[in-house]
């Protein structure tokens, strides 16, 4: 009889303490990462329970115009919470509570689906300032050298017009004298980099982002570059010895911040996901 009653009152102990599991609040606000102001009336919930801000008797629906969101009593855990507006890319974060951390202060990003992909400066209260990727008709693919650049690109002429007497005449006095477009100057920065990149596609794994001194060197030397005319004997490569990492922060889906100390000169900035180039920059740092 005794061991009854202890396994009765074991059972009635284990019922109270799930009962009384700890919660917390988690509240936060809605951010567009461009202009770091507030998106408003987003949805925002929790995946996989009851919280979220289209719930009918969800209590602060006023604050949604200011971006701000809060959920009260909920259990500490591992959550992933996400913020959607018609229109906008999708921005989620993971989170955790726990016994002595029940309430969690939580800043979630989500931008204009109108955006294209590419580097943008950060802290531009008017919108996203894209920096024109001025060098990329002139890169090369490259495995073992990572990046290259030509340092001349042919133009074509003769693009759009129609042949005639006229024409052969040009193209006879011009014979011997094929015009060339050469590598633009590279974007004066500051050695602080603080950017946004905007992926063309879903990314799964890490960004990676490295910066290398730019050096000029011998197209013969780097045979893993492909896109060199056959007339071309010097190109634009890194110096693999002296790379340099980046900070990469997720701030919504598709979008990363880019911070760092660049150091000084000509550099290529390479951007990579899986060891392959998603893009590269052509950078003078003051």
């Amino acid at each position: 009889m005794k061991k009854q009653l202890f396994i009765g009152a074991a059972a009635l102990v284990a019922m109270a303490m799930t009962g009384c599991q700890k919660t917390g609040t988690i509240e936060g606000v809605v951010l567009d990462p461009f202009t770091g102001k507030a998106v408003e009336m987003p949805t925002v919930w929790m995946d996989s329970t009851i919280f979220g801000t289209q719930n009918p008797k969800y209590p602060y629906k006023g604050d949604l115009q200011q971006g701000k969101f809060k959920f009260e009593k909920v259990p500490v855990g591992s959550y992933l919470i996400k913020a959607r507006r018609s229109k906008y890319i999708l921005g989620q974060q993971k989170i955790t509570t726990d016994e002595k951390n029940p309430n969690l202060s939580v800043t979630l990003y989500e931008y204009s689906d109108q955006i294209k992909p590419g580097l943008y400066k950060s802290g531009t209260t008017e919108g996203p300032e894209k920096i024109d990727n001025q060098w990329v008709v002139y890169s090369t693919s490259c495995n073992e050298s990572v990046a290259g650049y030509r340092l001349t690109m042919p133009i074509n002429t003769d693009a759009g017009k129609v042949p005639g007497k006229k024409a052969d005449k040009k193209k006879k006095a011009a014979k011997g004298a094929a015009k060339v477009s050469n590598l633009p100057a590279p974007l004066a920065v500051d050695a602080a980099l603080n950017v946004f990149f905007v992926n063309a596609s879903s990314v799964t794994s890490p960004l990676v982002a490295t910066t290398y001194p730019a050096v000029e060197g011998k197209v013969a030397d780097h045979a893993d570059c492909q896109g060199f005319g056959a007339d071309e004997k010097t190109g634009l490569f890194v110096d693999k010895a002296k790379g340099t990492t980046l900070n990469v922060e997720y701030k919504a889906e598709n979008l990363f911040q880019v911070t760092g100390n660049l150091p000084k000169g000509k550099q290529i900035i390479q951007l990579s996901q899986d060891g392959k180039t998603l893009q590269t920059y052509y950078f003078l740092v003051k």
